[in-house]
Formats: C-alpha cells, sequence, structure tokens
C-alpha cells in the first residue's frame, strides 16, 4: 500500500459517501413534490422551457456539460451535482455522442 492511500480516512470517506447520498436523495424528493405541486400546464411550460435551452446549448451550440448548465441555464455551481444525479451528465453526453457519429458517418451515406 503507497503512503497517499495510508493517508485517506477510508471512515470519514464512507461517512461523506453517506451524507451525500442522504442529500441527493433529499433533493430528489424535493424536486419531484415541486413538480407534482404544479398544474399540468405548469409541467409542460417547465418542460418546453428546459427542454429549449438543453437544445440551445446541446445541439445549437455544441457546448461542454458546465456550458449549458452555467452560461444557458444561468445556473451557478450548486447544480453540477443535483443535475449529474438527475441524469442531465448522461443526457448531455448521449447527445455529444450521437451527434458525433452523424457528423462522422452521415458524410459516408450515397
Amino acid at each position: 500500500m503507497t503512503d497517499e492511500l495510508k493517508k485517506i480516512d477510508w471512515e470519514a470517506m464512507k461517512e461523506f459517501q453517506i451524507a451525500f447520498k442522504e442529500a441527493m436523495d433529499a433533493y430528489e424528493k424535493d424536486s419531484e413534490d415541486f413538480w407534482n405541486s404544479l398544474s399540468m400546464d405548469d409541467q409542460i411550460k417547465a418542460f418546453c422551457a428546459v427542454s429549449r435551452r438543453i437544445h440551445k446549448g446541446d445541439i445549437e451550440v455544441n457546448g461542454t456539460y458546465r456550458y449549458v448548465l452555467y452560461d444557458v441555464c444561468g445556473f451557478d455551481e450548486s447544480a453540477y451535482a443535483v443535475a449529474q444525479v438527475a441524469g442531465y451528465l448522461d443526457i448531455h453526453n448521449l447527445i455529444g455522442d450521437g451527434m458525433e457519429y452523424n457528423k462522422r458517418y452521415k458524410c459516408n451515406e450515397t
């Protein structure tokens, strides 16, 4: 075992992981409660507003994950982890991968 690994406080790391998961679970519940409190019309408005921002940042600009969160949506660093846990980083990467695939192979179509 290296000196670096010996210095890691594994018990503190485990406590942090538990606290992080609890915080993310609480945030998910809060955001789901908020969503469920909206009328159907307000849910559609929110969905469309978010979709437009994702389209602008990921499709039109082909920006980074941070670019979409900070520059397009106007969030600060507090959005990074909660958006990632909510699945946006996966969505962002899949959009980018799909666009890259299309760019590479579309030119080979006859």
